[in-house]
């Protein structure tokens, strides 16, 4: 980000396979698909180049251009189709601690 390397906090994509759940959730035993490239959106700044899908045959679902947003791409799970997964900065990344830093400077202010 700006010329820095900046760590990821989840950038794996939840497996296919049988969703268990907690405690007494209704899809309980469906199967979970595959995430394909259609499922995800991915926000970067308008002078970067598109990473290119490494999945022939394939291509991302939208090319977003959001500076206000800190979400870096987010899919959709098919079993719940309103449900979004995102993908965030680390908690130790540089813009994670400057909004850290605002608001608790912000608390600091109220409290006096």
């Amino acid at each position: 980000m700006d010329g820095v390397s900046e760590k990821i906090s989840n950038y794996m994509v939840e497996p296919p396979g049988i969703f268990r759940g907690r405690g007494t959730h209704p899809q309980i035993g469906k199967l979970k698909g595959r995430i394909l490239p259609e499922n995800v959106s991915i926000n970067i700044g308008p002078d970067n180049p598109v990473p290119i899908c490494s999945i022939q045959g394939h291509c991302w679902e939208k090319i977003v251009h959001n500076n206000d947003a800190t979400w870096l791409a987010y899919y959709k799970d098919e079993n719940n189709k309103k449900s979004k997964k995102y993908v965030f900065l680390s908690a130790s990344s540089k813009l994670k601690g400057q909004n850290d830093l605002k608001k608790y400077e912000k608390a600091r202010k109220l409290k006096v």
